[in-house]
């Protein structure tokens, strides 16, 4: 990562966090856009006093969450209103989506103009093949037989086949592929939605290797840090402004 993140950010261990935390100051109104079941949120409020909204496609997610700020499920349209917040943060969501413009779109509806947009996504490399979320589509079969084995039958239709949420475990049906970016990729679709990329960063490299079961307890913490820290081509991080 070419930005120095202190090991005082209380986000170290998970670099994405931690380059979003950098740019989340005291006061904002912050969307976060894919939020699962909220754990970012609910972290960064021990830190920093924010008004932050969660919203995510999986319904489920947001059910369970139980924390005392906003989480919401969505479909397409924000249910905010327009130039209403200071920052939106995407964390690992777009490689998801197969529509990136139209949510790009409603993030820049709902920001402030001269809002911050914080993305981070995996950055195309030379490991991108070892892409675990995509074995699934790689090896379809396999996967069903060993997710069954470990779940059940019923889960896996419920979560990779008759998903009410349009989702292929966390990846939409059209999409159909956990993507990886160039920053070159990247400005342009930011910049064809109407943002202005302001810095661009990135973590890691051989962070995928370490973690392959069952040789990932192998590799503890402070080394896969020193990885995170010392590269920059397995996540792709993208600070941005709405400029239109």
């Amino acid at each position: 990562m070419r930005r120095v993140i202190e090991k005082t950010n209380p986000f170290y261990d998970i670099p994405r966090f931690a380059f979003g935390f950098e740019h989340i100051h005291e006061g904002v109104r912050l969307l976060d856009y894919g939020c699962g079941d909220g754990w970012f949120g609910k972290n960064l409020l021990r830190w920093k006093k924010v008004d932050y909204h969660g919203v995510d496609k999986d319904a489920d997610l947001t059910k369970a969450n139980g924390e005392p700020f906003s989480i919401q499920p969505i479909r397409e349209r924000l249910p905010f209103e327009a130039d209403s917040f200071d920052v939106a943060t995407i964390f690992e969501v777009l490689e998801h989506i197969h529509d990136q413009s139209a949510v790009l779109r409603e993030i820049h509806r709902v920001l402030k103009p001269g809002g911050t947009l914080i993305v981070s996504t995996p950055k195309k490399n030379i490991l991108s093949f070892l892409d675990a979320g995509n074995l699934k589509f790689v090896f379809p079969r396999m996967h069903r037989v060993f997710y069954r084995m470990r779940h059940s039958a019923e889960e896996y239709r419920y979560r990779y086949v008759d998903n009410p949420y349009g989702l292929v475990g966390n990846v939409e049906k059209e999409k159909s592929w956990h993507q990886h970016f160039t920053e070159a990729e990247m400005r342009s679709l930011l910049s064809d939605n109407g943002f202005r990329v302001d810095e661009m960063d990135g973590a890691g490299l051989f962070s995928p290797l370490m973690e392959i079961p069952p040789f990932d307890r192998f590799f503890p913490q402070g080394m896969r840090n020193r990885d995170s820290y010392k590269f920059d081509q397995r996540m792709l991080f993208c600070r941005a402004t709405k400029i239109v």
